[in-house]
């Protein structure tokens, strides 16, 4: 019996703000090969991304000389690159928006980087981002029933950024359960194999 017929990749929850979405392991596009995203925002008309494992060459000081953090910059997707955003584990920062219970995105910029200067793992709190990624309205709905991605509130927020960006795809397919565990073993090409 072929696997597809055994095992199904298929979502276990509908898109929605703070649930994450795990790429089919066969997904190819360099933007979302083997891709975590954390939805920021979902509505009627878009939604909106940050892929969480795919690390640049760049680090922040590279593009800010007077900040002395060598924290990575993670292409975030392939809208807007040359934007900076930013997603961190601090509560009450003024303009910040909560995604889930323990992760904000943006707000106030200088009071994000005068707290995690402060912390001896700044990267453990804080990521950033350039560019996004974004849906239309009803495209990632359409994407989800084409079983492209697994969207689901099945992982632990606090371990997002403390995940090692290599392993974080894998790492949260096995989150998943049985039935998606399975995937997580799959090569990245089919000539590995």
């Amino acid at each position: 019996m072929k696997i597809s017929a055994q095992h199904v990749f298929k979502s276990k929850a509908q898109p929605k703000q703070g649930h994450l979405l795990l790429a089919d392991p066969h997904l190819t596009e360099a933007f979302f090969e083997r891709a975590v995203i954390l939805l920021v925002a979902h509505d009627q008309s878009e939604s909106f991304g940050l892929v969480l494992n795919h690390k640049s060459e760049l680090v922040l000081s590279d593009l800010f000389e007077h900040i002395e953090l060598d924290l990575p910059i993670f292409n975030g997707g392939p809208v807007a690159p040359e934007q900076l955003f930013y997603l961190h584990r601090f509560g009450g920062i003024d303009g910040a928006r909560q995604v889930t219970e323990n992760l904000f995105f943006g707000g106030d910029w200088k009071e994000v980087l005068m707290r995690a200067h402060l912390l001896p793992r700044p990267q453990e709190h804080l990521r950033l981002f350039a560019g996004y990624a974004g849906w239309g309205p009803e495209q990632l709905v359409d994407e989800l029933k084409e079983r492209s991605w697994i969207c689901t509130a099945d992982f632990n927020d606090k371990a997002l950024l403390k995940e090692g960006p290599a392993q974080l795809w894998k790492t949260s397919m096995l989150q998943q359960g049985p039935e998606l565990a399975l995937f997580a073993h799959f090569p990245l090409h089919v000539s590995d194999n």
